[in-house]
């Protein structure tokens, strides 16, 4: 938005070196010439050094620069000088807008639209102000006056369609964006901003292809702006389309090299855009029906797996996350027997695919060795450990090649070459050298110095820490970074129903993780709420160590870490503002107990967010533990290895099918043993959600919907004021849609602010 000038008036306006100076002033301030407007506009100064005219355009061009100070003294200046002009107002106003200054700005757009009843920007800048202010009943009839006077006005249009998005009316806000966008060039500083918003509003309403579509136009648009590309990776996660064409293809390439964006959230659209590929498509529908077959199917269409193997896409893939793909899996695993009983049979010639068989041991150590062995390449991997097992390593021609192939099949930490590795590099591997020798062993300096309360003595406790140093949950390579928000909004965003003021202002919030993991949940909390103070609390040395890491990793400086049972918590002293428990309550032995512990740990009126397994959403992983203990495979990695060749290669019960869909915790050993080996799991539906919060004295406040389409659809279907916050409407929608919530509710509540003693 230019700013607004006055009309030029007052004694000094008679003389015509004025009048065109000030002309001039304008001119090249409306083409933004900045320099040379300021110039004109101190020229005319200079014949009238009150002029409000020549002050506004100075002022003008001071806040167009970034100079907000000596904007709004200027603009002051010309104020005085013409309290009643509606242009100097709304400039002040706009010049306190950018120094982020709401408050002040808002009576200065108020004022502007009094004085000028037509207005329109006046009354759009009033309600953004509001709006930002959270004031949202009030921003809405100023624009409905904006667009009244002027029906077509980006800013007026935008915000109103960002004030329906967060009432959950996506229907009424898309069409507003799209009318936004109508003929407006896409070099225009608004565009970036309303593609991102129409591609909301059409996740919302279910339509995935075109929103998706919308995001990466808007990161096209604005490949400087990190916000843009963060938000089409989140949307992305779990995607079973993806738009196509190269603009998409080469996003999503560039969305891999980021180091703000979770790679597993690109995963499933990676593959769908990989299968826009036509051989590549019909090879993987061929695996997938005849899984047993594939050296035939891969013989006869080998032109398919060759274009897969070589596609920049595929291999960003393979090196980045675990692949949540039977074919692809079942594919992987052909190659990598193949490229080991070539490094066997041929010792002395093998070069081999260095870069491929590099991208594989990575993809195996992201999969934690989840891949099914042979008896065959288990004595072929004896053989090659051996024969690399020398004081000249790296030194023979296809070292490099062979050590990746072993790679693939165990980590080299756990290897006799590991130390030498670190003290002789070899080209080509050094990656792999970081992941499975050094950070490991950082892991296990870190854990030296980790503090704990006490050893757990619940029995049940035990067995779930076993789990845990065993198989650390989950792991994770690169996490979802963001702008952190001020307390209050990052909780509205979580739960737009609650309205305004319902959550504390908490300038710096206190954070209690209990059960924090390898450090994902702990990065979610410090990525989501501005000037966080986190305690994250876990039963695992080996998760905690991990998680260590990965902080120190990201430069988290204000993160505690505390190994301990949520049993033992009691003998905190301190009480928490938050207290974030994803995951972790339904393995105890007695969730009820755990969540009154949390409860008393909570400040009043603070707020707890939790996840529990759902009854309804769980069906298909009590089939999987039915099916698991009927044959007897064992909670090691041979025995889950075991179960998921079986479930991908052969026969399998229709109700499984759901444990192997690509969104599930199917795809690395630690997470298979997580979603159905667990050593103790407890499953709720809602009415018994809210039984046991009403007991811990708790309110429930909600639930986050895993995807803003649930969301819009629960609304529609339940548009009764309240509904969102009815544990009975929550669980009738459940029941008419088991798969709503995932099999993981995301449940909030709040410590009254005044509670009865119990």
């Amino acid at each position: 938005m230019a700013a607004r000038h006055p009309s030029v008036r007052g004694a000094a306006s008679a003389r015509p070196e004025f009048v065109q100076a000030v002309g001039r002033a304008v001119e090249h301030y409306n083409a933004g010439r900045w320099r040379a407007a300021e110039t004109e506009a101190r020229l005319a100064l200079g014949f009238a050094p009150a002029d409000p005219s020549a002050l506004n355009v100075v002022a003008g061009v001071a806040m167009q620069e970034g100079r907000i100070a000596e904007a709004l003294a200027l603009f002051q200046r010309a104020l005085a000088g013409q309290p009643r002009n509606p242009f100097i107002q709304f400039n002040l106003g706009e010049a306190h807008r950018r120094a982020h200054a709401l408050a002040k700005a808002l009576p200065y757009f108020e004022r502007a639209a009094a004085l000028k009843p037509d207005f329109a920007e006046a009354f759009a800048f009033a309600a953004e102000a509001l709006r930002g202010l959270g004031r949202g009943a009030a921003a809405e009839p100023r624009y409905q006056t904006a667009l009244r006077l002027a029906p077509k006005l980006p800013v007026a249009l935008n915000g109103y369609g960002l004030l329906l998005l967060r009432r959950d009316e996506p229907s009424q806000a898309a069409p507003l964006f799209a009318a936004a966008l109508d003929g407006m060039p896409p070099n225009h500083p608004m565009a970036p901003g309303l593609w991102s918003n129409l591609g909301v509003a059409r996740l919302q309403l279910g339509q995935g292809l075109e929103g998706l579509d919308d995001l990466a136009r808007a990161v096209d648009l604005s490949p400087q702006t990190p916000g843009l590309w963060r938000l089409l990776a989140s949307s992305l996660r779990h995607t079973k389309v993806a738009p196509s064409g190269e603009m998409f293809r080469s996003i999503l390439l560039q969305l891999f090299d980021r180091d703000d964006v979770n790679p597993r959230n690109l995963a499933t659209a990676a593959l769908a855009v990989l299968r826009q590929d036509a051989e590549i498509d019909n090879l993987l529908r061929a695996i997938e029906a005849q899984p047993a077959d594939t050296t035939r199917i891969v013989a006869e269409g080998g032109a398919g797996a060759a274009c897969l193997v070589q596609d920049p896409l595929f291999l960003a893939l393979l090196e980045a996350a675990p692949i949540p793909s039977i074919a692809v899996e079942v594919l992987m695993v052909r190659l990598r027997a193949d490229l080991l009983a070539a490094a066997v049979e041929e010792p002395e010639a093998f070069e081999g695919e260095l870069a491929l068989a590099a991208r594989l041991a990575r993809q195996s150590f992201l999969n934690e060795y989840a891949y099914f062995v042979g008896a065959d390449e288990h004595r072929d991997v004896e053989r090659l450990g051996k024969a690399l097992d020398r004081n000249d390593l790296g030194r023979r021609p296809g070292d490099a090649v062979r050590i990746a192939i072993l790679a693939a099949y165990r980590p080299l930490g756990a290897t006799p070459l590991g130390a030498r590795l670190l003290r002789n590099p070899v080209p080509g591997i050094t990656d792999l050298v970081r992941e499975q020798i050094a950070e490991p062993a950082l892991e296990r300096e870190l854990r030296g110095g980790l503090p704990a309360l006490k050893a757990a003595t619940d029995p049940i406790s035990v067995a779930v820490q076993r789990q845990y140093e065993e198989s650390p949950y989950p792991r994770w390579t690169r996490c979802g970074v963001g702008a952190p928000l001020p307390f209050a909004d990052a909780v509205g965003v979580a739960l737009p129903h609650l309205g305004e003021k319902q959550a504390l202002e908490v300038e710096r919030p206190r954070v209690l993780i209990a059960g924090c993991g390898t450090g994902l949940e702990t990065m979610r909390v410090a990525n989501t709420y501005k000037d966080a103070s986190i305690l994250a609390v876990d039963l695992s040395g080996a998760s905690l160590a991990y998680a260590m890491r990965k902080t120190q990793e990201y430069g988290l400086a204000d993160v505690e870490h505390l190994q301990g049972d949520i049993l033992d918590l009691p003998v905190l002293t301190e009480r928490f503002d938050l207290i974030d428990s994803f995951g972790v309550l339904h393995h105890m032995a007695d969730p009820a107990a755990g969540l009154q512990v949390l409860s008393d740990l909570l400040k009043a009126g603070g707020l707890l967010f939790m996840g529990l397994y759902s009854e309804l959403g769980r069906q298909g992983v009590v089939e999987a533990r039915a099916h698991i203990a009927a044959r007897g495979y064992p909670a090691t990695p041979d025995g889950i290895r075991a179960l998921r060749h079986d479930l991908m290669t052969g026969p399998r019960p229709p109700q499984l099918e759901m444990v192997l869909s690509p969104a599930s915790d199917f795809w690395t050993t630690s997470d298979c043993r997580d979603l159905v080996f667990h050593v103790n799991e407890h499953r709720f539906t809602l009415p018994e959600v809210g039984q046991m919060l009403a007991d811990a004295g708790l309110e429930f406040l909600g639930l986050q919907f895993g995807h803003a389409a649930d969301r819009t659809r629960f609304l529609a279907e339940h548009p009764d004021a309240g509904a969102i916050q009815d544990v009975t409407a929550l669980h009738r929608h459940e029941s008419d849609h088991p798969e709503v919530f995932g099999d993981t509710y995301r449940i909030w509540a709040r410590r009254p602010r005044h509670r009865r003693r119990r």
